[in-house]
């Protein structure tokens, strides 16, 4: 009774709950994510994975470039706005277009940043949904940060779990396909599971959706939009070139033993980032208890994180020796280095989220390119000594980023 008494009382702090819902939703993912890349192992070769994953970096990279910071935007604005169809509509209409702009873009020049992947371009069919695909990506991250900030992450889980899915029967449609295969079936599941969620947002939100542009929502959105969008997508730079640099300086089978570890250390760090955005949406709602809100965020960051990273730390090469033998043998002292930066990444991602809510947008993205120049330029200097090299580059430079965080916003509390 006591245990359930406390669950309940957990389940209405607002903090709590979209923080529970955030990382479940990061679980069903990763749990259905490590055997839909267990059967893309036996499948499709360590080549096509290793091109496959490339190409979901690419993603991730766009979708950076596209949103131009208006689902930070949205999560810090929404919450108080009068009219939120309207902001809605602006947001994915402008990243709808930019996407498609950006991809393009990419599929012409492919030659130049990844030789590797010419083959996207040379097949029509491919360069065509290439795009398609990049633009519902790009409104995949807008929809979550609109969940977000209705404090509703419970929809974000049924996304997830709908997409999580799916894209496991893909695997079987298009293993003719090679790598572009993988990469048709995770995005054909997202495509279906966004638009549940659009559905959703319809029926329980009111939400009335039009193709339109505000010009006076974005202006007033735009500055911390577009600071946010630069800091985001420097600070991001070293997740999104890694799999790039690895494949140009290592080979296409060392992305595959690198992308199996980072992807279960990336179920470490959703932690810290699932907590820390419910912080970010509870303080966009009352600054005045940010200080309460941080040293809740950090405690179920900690009481999660730290068991996590323990488990992971002794025992991953048993999770990593699912996929095949090969990948407990290249990837698990990488997997142990990305582990230990597990700490590191949480004090980071709420140093970063008291800056936003704080609107301390300079600041902001003065962090993302000291964490950028210190991860990039340790992971480029150490990339010879193969995929640890990658690893403790990543570690130093996680490390560095927190003292520096700590420094400033050490001075913010002094003003």
């Amino acid at each position: 009774m006591k245990l359930i008494k406390n669950l309940r009382k957990i389940m209405k702090d607002s903090l709590y709950r979209n923080s529970i819902f955030m990382i479940a939703s990061t679980a069903v993912m990763s749990l259905f994510g490590f055997v839909f890349w267990m059967l893309a192992a036996r499948l499709y070769s360590t080549v096509d994975i290793g091109l496959a994953t490339t190409i979901i970096s690419v993603m991730g990279l766009i979708t950076g470039l596209s949103v131009l910071g208006l689902n930070v935007g949205l999560i810090r604005y929404l919450p108080k706005s009068r009219d939120k169809s309207n902001k809605i509509n602006s947001c994915f209409s402008l990243v709808f277009l930019f996407s498609i702009g950006v991809a393009s873009a990419y599929v012409m020049f492919i030659s130049y940043f990844s030789p590797e992947l010419v083959f996207i371009r040379e097949n029509a069919i491919f360069a065509f949904a290439f795009i398609f695909f990049m633009a519902f990506a790009g409104i995949g991250s807008l929809m979550d940060s609109v969940f977000i900030a209705f404090r509703s992450t419970k929809y974000i889980l049924v996304k997830n779990s709908v997409f999580s899915f799916l894209k496991i029967g893909g695997l079987f449609l298009f293993v003719g396909l090679g790598a572009f295969g993988i990469f048709v079936s995770w995005m054909l599941s997202l495509v279906v599971a966004l638009g549940i969620l659009f559905w959703i947002l319809v029926v329980k939100f009111d939400y009335k959706p039009k193709l339109v542009f505000y010009n006076s929502i974005v202006k007033q959105m735009g500055k911390y939009s577009f600071g946010n969008y630069v800091a985001g997508f420097i600070g991001g730079l070293p997740l999104m070139i890694l799999p790039i640099m690895i494949l140009n300086r290592l080979g296409a089978e060392m992305v595959a033993f690198y992308w199996m570890p980072m992807m279960i250390a990336g179920l470490l760090f959703v932690i810290p980032q699932a907590v820390s955005q419910s912080l970010f949406a509870e303080g966009s709602y009352s600054e005045r208890d940010l200080r309460k809100l941080v040293w809740k965020a950090v405690k179920i960051i900690g009481i999660i994180l730290i068991p996590a990273i323990v488990l992971v730390f002794f025992f991953g090469d048993l999770v990593l020796g699912l996929f095949r033998a090969e990948y407990a043998v290249e990837g698990f002292g990488l997997l142990r280095v990305l582990t230990v930066s597990g700490i590191f990444v949480g004090v980071n991602e709420v140093f970063g989220r008291i800056l936003q809510i704080k609107k301390k947008i300079g600041k902001l993205i003065f962090m993302g390119l000291i964490q950028a120049v210190l991860m990039i330029g340790l992971i480029y200097f150490l990339i010879d000594k193969g995929l640890f090299g990658v690893g403790v580059g990543w570690l130093i430079g996680t490390v560095l980023t927190s003292l520096v965080y700590f420094i400033v916003v050490l001075g913010l509390k002094r003003k």
